[in-house]
């Protein structure tokens, strides 16, 4: 099934009534993606493992199974693909839709 999933909804107030927004993407799903471009995991062979990406974040991301969950959902999602195993551990890596949204996140 190709297109987009959105999985998070914010209701507001807006005059009388209220609005309801919705998002495919949290702030923690952004981390995830802004880790993977910043160390440049761009291909198969260059990818890292949810232990490596926990390290690299010094405990923001949360416990080892919430960050598991959320790879799981970017992958669904195609923002981000699996990468070759790297001692029994899958790696991870940003795919073109995940490059563009970090870059349309940066200033340039």
């Amino acid at each position: 099934m190709k297109g987009v999933v959105y999985v998070y909804e914010m209701k507001r107030r807006k005059g009388n009534g209220y609005v309801t927004q919705t998002y495919e993407l949290n702030r923690l799903d952004y981390i995830i993606l802004d880790t993977l471009y910043d160390g440049n995991y761009k291909d198969f062979y260059h990818a890292i493992t949810i232990a490596e990406m926990m390290d690299e974040n010094d405990g923001a991301l949360g416990k080892r199974m919430t960050v598991y969950k959320k790879l799981q959902r970017l992958v669904k999602a195609e923002y981000i693909g699996k990468g070759i195993i790297d001692n029994h551990s899958d790696t991870y890596y940003l795919l073109e839709k995940g490059i563009k949204t970090v870059e349309g996140g940066k200033e340039v």
